[in-house]
């Protein structure tokens, strides 16, 4: 009997994210999925800053904007890893508030982790007022669904923002790698410094993304919330 409802739930699970999928391809360009897709943003050239001060170098410009634009500007450091961390950044983070609604006891710390980075990167590096005032609410949103949400409502909320931030990425790249747009993207700085094509550095990212997402799909069939 247990073992039945929990098979019923995974499928719900599976039911839920699925429909999580192609409600954002069908609403992608819309405001329903516009608070999401900023956060990804956000997350993305947070990523890139994080990746610069790791690897010795500093912060000189950071922003985002409501058009969904990001800048990360740096200096010295790791040119490859600052580049390749928005892409990984974002599905990477995607990934760990997803994993968070399964395992409760590690994932509040991880999700409160994030919430920290965000905050601290963003009010010491961002320049614009606004937007810095909007991602203070956003982790004051993932340090309450972290500690204070009841375990249902949190979990679909970081469901919901973990599967959309690992489906960005793939917007992202089409975007980057396929868009007739000439501005500079993440892929065609690594081409140039890996001295490899831009299509192909597109397709490995493509490849990672799926798999990303067919981990997280798997996952939430394979187990039951702790």
């Amino acid at each position: 009997m247990v073992r039945t409802q929990n098979k019923n739930q995974n499928i719900i699970e599976l039911v839920f994210l699925s429909f999580i999928l192609i409600i954002s391809f069908l609403f992608w360009d819309t405001y329903l999925v516009y608070p999401i897709k900023l956060f990804v943003v956000l997350i993305h050239e947070i990523s890139h800053a994080i990746s610069a001060i790791l690897s010795g170098g500093k912060v000189i410009t950071f922003n985002i904007g409501f058009d969904l634009s990001g800048k990360c500007e740096t200096e010295n450091g790791n040119n490859i890893l600052i580049a390749a961390s928005g892409y990984l950044g974002s599905l990477l983070f995607g990934l760990i508030i997803f994993y968070s609604t399964y395992n409760k006891k590690i994932g509040k710390w991880l999700l409160f982790i994030i919430a920290i980075l965000i905050l601290i990167t963003s009010v010491s590096l961002m320049q614009n007022f606004s937007l810095t005032l909007l991602a203070v609410l956003y982790s004051v949103l993932l340090f309450v669904s972290a500690f204070f949400l009841q375990v249902r409502i949190d979990s679909y909320i970081l469901k919901l923002f973990g599967m959309l931030s690992c489906v960005y990425v793939l917007f992202d790249i089409k975007e980057d790698v396929l868009s007739t747009n000439s501005a500079i993207s993440d892929a065609s700085i690594l081409s140039d410094l890996i001295n490899v094509p831009t299509i192909v550095i597109g397709l490995i990212w493509l490849i990672i993304s799926l798999a990303g997402i067919f981990l997280v799909m798997k996952l939430s069939y394979i187990k039951k919330t702790k």
